[in-house]
This record gives C-alpha cells, sequence and structure tokens, in this order.
C-alpha cells in the first residue's frame, strides 16, 4: 500500500503594516511672518506721527485764545492721541516674528484709526472756527496749528489702517506654518519562499509528491 501523498504549500507572508511617517513643516522662531517690513515701516511712520501730534497737543494748549471751542483743547486729545499712537508703533516694530504682537498691533492699529479720525474731524471744525474769527484780528496761530494737525491726523489714520491691513495676511501665514503634515508611506508586500524538502527518487516512487498552490496570505503546511 502507497503511503499517503505529501503537500507542500507556498504563499506569501504578509507583514503588518508600518507605522506611519510624521512630517511637521518646521518653524524657526528667527522666521519673519508674512508682510513684517510694511508692518515695521508703518510703525516707524505711527511713531513719528504720535510725536507730532503729542508735541502739537501741548502747543495748542499753550496759544492763548479767547474762544470757547479752544478750550476743548485742555482736555489734551492730541496728547492722549500721540502716546497711544507712539506704543502702537512700538508694536508694530516688534511684531516681525511673533503671533501675539501681531494680534496686539492690529488691535491698537483699528483704535488708533478711530481716534485719528475723531480728532481729525475736530481740527477742522477747530480751523474753520479759527479762520472765522481771524478776521477779527486773532486766531491766526490756532488756524495754523490745526491745520497742520488735520494733515498729520489724516496721514496716521491711512497708516494705521494700512498697518492692520497687513496683519491679516501674518495671521494667515502663522496659522499655515503650525499645522502638522502626516504622510503615511505604505510598506512594500514582502513574499518569503518556502523550500521544498529534500527528496529522493525512491522517496517520489514510494508516493510523495510535491506541488505549489495558489498564493495565500500566510505560509502553512498541510498533510492530507
Amino acid at each position: 500500500m502507497n503511503p499517503p501523498s505529501q503537500q507542500v504549500f507556498l504563499g506569501n507572508q504578509q507583514h503588518p503594516p508600518a507605522a506611519p511617517r510624521l512630517y511637521v513643516n518646521p518653524t524657526t522662531p528667527d522666521e519673519k511672518l508674512w508682510g513684517s517690513n510694511v508692518r515695521r515701516s508703518m510703525g516707524i511712520r505711527q511713531i513719528i506721527c504720535g510725536g507730532i501730534e503729542f508735541v502739537f497737543g501741548i502747543v495748542v494748549i499753550g496759544v492763548h485764545s479767547y474762544f470757547l471751542f479752544d478750550h476743548w483743547d485742555y482736555v489734551g486729545w492730541g496728547i492722549w492721541t500721540g502716546l497711544f499712537a507712539i506704543v502702537t508703533g512700538s508694536l508694530g516694530v516688534l511684531s516681525q516674528k511673533k503671533r501675539c504682537m501681531v494680534i496686539a498691533y492690529m488691535v491698537t492699529s483699528i483704535i488708533t484709526a478711530v481716534l485719528c479720525a475723531g480728532c481729525f474731524v475736530y481740527a477742522i471744525f477747530g480751523a474753520r472756527i479759527s479762520h472765522f474769527i481771524l478776521q477779527y484780528g486773532g486766531g491766526a496761530a490756532n488756524l495754523a496749528l490745526y491745520i497742520i494737525l488735520c494733515i498729520v491726523f489724516f496721514i496716521h489714520m491711512v497708516i494705521s489702517i494700512i498697518g492692520a491691513r497687513y496683519t491679516c495676511g501674518a495671521l494667515s501665514s502663522a496659522t499655515n506654518q503650525s499645522q502638522q503634515v502626516v504622510n503615511y508611506t505604505p510598506q512594500p508586500l514582502h513574499q518569503q519562499y518556502v523550500p521544498p524538502p529534500p527528496y529522493t527518487v525512491a522517496a517520489a516512487q514510494s508516493g510523495i509528491t510535491f506541488q505549489t498552490s495558489t498564493p495565500s496570505t500566510h505560509g502553512v503546511w498541510g498533510h492530507r
């Protein structure tokens, strides 16, 4: 009686999937944010405008006038606006690399633009009234000061709007730089070869056969 035949199965052995590789966009603390040069330039201009407003705000108070409207100058609207503008400009100069400084500069620039708009309207009324009393022999110094302040406040308002505009792109670039990118690298399927056991002609005559099956996910040895 012939012994039962033996079969050898060859198959592909699949390894477990490789762990995902994480790639993070490099962001260094010294990297400048988008529009940093423009914000720095606008910040320097805001400091200059704030200094002019501060000085002329003091001069307007010192100029003697008998008109009631000029008494509102004692509130120091030019002085306080100038000081706030200097702080805003300093934030603009420092907002090149830090996102928190960009946000602070954006908020203060918007507030400065609103303050300059209000002071611009006030200076226009002051110039018109000073021109009116100029016909009666007074108000020439006040008229000159109000005209200068009108020009400075208008320029300062435009600069603040431009500075606030260039904070939006910086915030967007900072958000994109902080995002992480995950890259999955698939591993190729490894094929494992199982060599057949050695046999002789005598073993072949005794009924032992060697067969190859279709590829499967796991290599097994079977007997039938």
